[in-house]
């Protein structure tokens, strides 16, 4: 193979990288009524194409708070475990237990930040504090899993992995990478 040959080659497809689309509009392949994931996804979410926040899922075209999470300003909070906003805006104290001020975290819960989360599922500490999952994973077991919108209204369905609801919102199914739903 000629080296111009080569370049041509490298410039038309690449230096091996590859890039997948998540988040397609495809119809569900068994047979299933498809649903149209195009307003689910968190990295062009709804017509304007935003792209979400890590704090954030698309619903329905719009960027809008985890599932769990608070909007306050432009932020979205854990008010169960954020010490700034424990239990709600502005009601801050050193340690944020399940939305009230306590002492000390439950078994099992972390102290992040000055609260007190399950770093196995938490978005924002997510196997270790101050880690978040991007928007388009979700926590399971303490591992960020990237996951697209299920092309069906229920799960079970065309997922090429594992058919979940998305965590706080069991009628939104999504497809989990890895074997595991949260």
């Amino acid at each position: 193979m000629t080296r111009a040959l080569l370049l041509a080659l490298v410039a038309l497809t690449g230096c091996g990288r590859q890039t997948v689309e998540l988040f397609d509009s495809s119809v569900a392949r068994d047979g299933a009524a498809s649903v149209d994931t195009s307003d689910r996804d968190p990295a062009r979410c709804g017509a304007d194409e935003v792209s979400c926040e890590d704090d954030e899922y698309c619903v329905g075209g719009a960027c809008v708070c985890r599932p769990g999470l608070t909007r306050i300003d432009e932020d979205c909070v854990d008010v169960r475990s954020d010490a700034e906003h424990c239990g709600g805006e502005g009601v801050s104290c050193a340690l944020c237990v399940e939305g009230v001020c306590g002492a000390a975290c439950p078994a099992g819960a972390t102290t992040c930040e000055g609260g007190c989360v399950d770093t196995s599922t938490h978005p924002l500490h997510c196997g270790e504090c101050g880690r978040p999952c991007s928007t388009d994973q979700i926590c399971v077991g303490g591992l960020c899993r990237d996951f697209s919108p299920a092309p069906c209204a229920a799960c079970p369905c065309a997922c090429a992995t594992a058919c979940c609801g998305y965590p706080g919102r069991a009628e939104d199914p999504i497809c989990v990478v890895g074997d595991v739903c949260p």
